[in-house]
């Protein structure tokens, strides 16, 4: 390998190197990730989305789509064809209230407090919120 053919290997790494890092930079994400709930303004009666499938309406009701059965049913539905018995509604606080939901048992309120439903006895839980420091 001669010198010249060095140089432009380096030269070349040197600059994917760079280009990875602008492209990067350029390309993070600038809002949180988890989907905020939209609860007003013009849009449908679909105001967010959880999971895989779930979405959440404006009166309060998450309903998932099943592929299997090629149709959407209610969340408890989808769960009791699942073999569990759950009680999701009512949520713990309006859906003018939520600000994210990334699945259906755990929400965030305006007010940071955090909710988490629980499986086993069936019911939502304030679970507070993070230590702000």
């Amino acid at each position: 390998m001669n010198r010249k053919s060095l140089l432009r290997g380096t030269l070349f790494l040197m600059l994917a190197f760079a280009g990875g890092m602008v492209g990067s930079w350029v390309g993070r994400p600038g809002e949180p990730l988890a989907s905020p709930i939209l609860s007003e303004g013009p849009h449908g009666s679909i105001v967010g989305t959880f999971g895989v499938g779930g979405v959440l309406n404006r009166d309060g009701k998450m309903w998932q789509y099943r592929p299997d059965k090629k149709k959407w049913v209610s969340l408890d539905e989808s769960f009791a064809l699942e073999g569990q018995a759950t009680s999701t509604s009512p949520l713990p606080v309006p859906v003018s209230q939520i600000r994210f939901m990334e699945t259906f048992g755990f929400l965030v309120a305006d007010d940071d407090q955090c909710w988490l439903y629980d499986i086993e006895t069936h019911r939502w839980e304030s679970v507070g919120h993070p230590p702000m420091k």
